[in-house]
């Protein structure tokens, strides 16, 4: 019974914390799509909410005017004061002969941002949304005008600070290190690391500056980095450099992707047995040639093999991307479970330090958090959803007890987990 009443009151105060966190979120949304009504706007729309998890990326569909397009389209995407995200027009124009976009991207702040763009012969149909920290609901409201409107700051300026000024012009951009150079780099760097280093290829950009590879991997961790030529355009008094954008994919499965503002992407998977892969890349200049390096790394030995090669290339993939040693023994704690939460009491020795990872063997998790508990101090991983594994290290003092949480949210789920020790004595007791 007090079980219950325990459960009936965490409920009751969850939902009077989220209930004024969304009500403060409709009130700035109805705020900001009435002061664009009265400065004007032809048309305001708010879309039907969404909702982003952790390391989530949405697109979103931008309803069309009928008859002749407005002049400016304003959107503002609204969440709670905690949630960090971005977001960017999809359809931004290659046409150099247009002038730049200055409205085309934009991060939020306090948990607004605005996109805008005023040029009818370039009509916004989509936009991207991504997830930085934290997770909630975002209400979007979409307006359009025959003159710009009023901008956040100025609206709302307790989300915002007041206005914002202008963004200051960044200048020159410096001359770019040609491909085979910015290679060489790369291959030295990993081999610092100890890595295979496997010959160059080189692959040919399509008229659209797309193209993609099929690549045999062996078991092992592999990096993949991909240079594009360097192509500066100029469009009104301003050079643009090219952005290269990459991922490798299993079937349909994306098992690593690269979407930063860069010339080079860089990529790095785990497979656990020999696999074909796809690379396909994108924004590089029409017709161009982009050069691909490939270094490679062993899987780690000690990953235990009952949970078959997936779950192993899961596991090797978080500690490799964490730049976690390999362990040197085997792992001294094993477990599996399925959705929701798994408290998990570990029998450990004081003074020494432990690695615990947990990898999805089955199913796709829609949230993966790893959680160890030593005395009174936590360490948590929550990247675990994109990755789909997760990973801690915690070390042990005298009379202190540890327990691994596992929480696993999804429909079919099932999960793996290991605990290695990676440090041994007793170098903490008696202090």
């Amino acid at each position: 019974m007090r079980s219950s009443l325990l459960l009936i009151t965490l409920a009751s105060a969850f939902v009077l914390v989220a209930r004024p966190a969304h009500a403060d979120v409709r009130e700035v949304t109805t705020r900001v799509a009435d002061q664009w009504k009265l400065a004007g706007a032809k048309t305001t729309a708010s879309l039907p909410t969404k909702f982003l998890f952790d390391d989530d990326k949405q697109i979103v569909s931008i309803p069309q005017e009928e008859g002749t397009p407005s002049a400016c389209t304003h959107i503002a995407i609204v969440g709670a004061r905690g949630l960090s995200f971005r977001a960017k027009l999809s359809d931004a124009p290659t046409d150099p002969l247009l002038p730049p976009d200055v409205g085309a991207r934009a991060s939020s702040t306090a948990g607004v941002l605005e996109l805008r763009r005023c040029d009818p012969r370039r009509p916004i149909r989509q936009i991207v949304v991504s997830s930085d920290a934290g997770r909630g609901a975002i209400e979007i409201v979409v307006a359009r005008s025959p003159s710009p409107l009023p901008q956040l700051g100025s609206i709302i300026p307790e989300r915002t600070g007041g206005a914002l000024p202008p963004v200051p012009e960044a200048g020159a951009l410096p001359p770019l290190a040609p491909q085979e150079k910015r290679a060489e780099i790369a291959e030295q760097r990993a081999k610092r690391d100890a890595a295979t280093i496997e010959p160059r290829t080189t692959l040919r950009a399509g008229e659209d500056g797309t193209g993609e590879d099929e690549i045999v991997a062996e078991p092992g961790c592999h990096r993949f980095e991909v240079f594009g030529r360097d192509a500066l355009r100029e469009r009104a008094g301003r050079r643009f450099r090219i952005d290269l954008d990459a991922e490798i994919r299993e079937n349909d499965h994306v098992l690593a992707r690269d979407r930063t503002e860069a010339p080079d992407a860089r990529l790095e998977a785990c497979v656990g047995k020999t696999t074909a892969l796809t690379l396909a890349f994108a924004g590089a200049p029409p017709n161009s040639e982009v050069l691909v390096t490939r270094a490679s790394w062993p899987l780690p030995a000690r990953l235990p093999p009952m949970w078959g090669p997936t779950t192993r290339s899961k596991m090797a993939r978080v500690m490799f991307l964490r730049h976690l040693a390999v362990p040197s023994e085997d792992a001294v704690f094993l477990a599996q479970g399925s959705s929701g939460t798994t408290p998990l009491p570990l029998s450990v020795e004081p003074g020494g330090c432990y690695v615990a990872v947990v990898g999805v063997a089955r199913g796709h998790a829609r949230q993966l958090q790893l959680r160890t508990t030593v005395g009174a101090r936590e360490s948590t991983d929550e990247r675990g959803a994109a990755e789909e594994a997760a990973l801690t290290a915690f070390c042990v003092r005298a009379h202190e007890n540890a327990r691994v949480d596992v929480l696993a949210r999804g429909t079919g789920v099932s999960w793996a987990l290991a605990v290695f020790r990676i440090k041994s004595g007793i170098w903490e007791v008696g202090r």
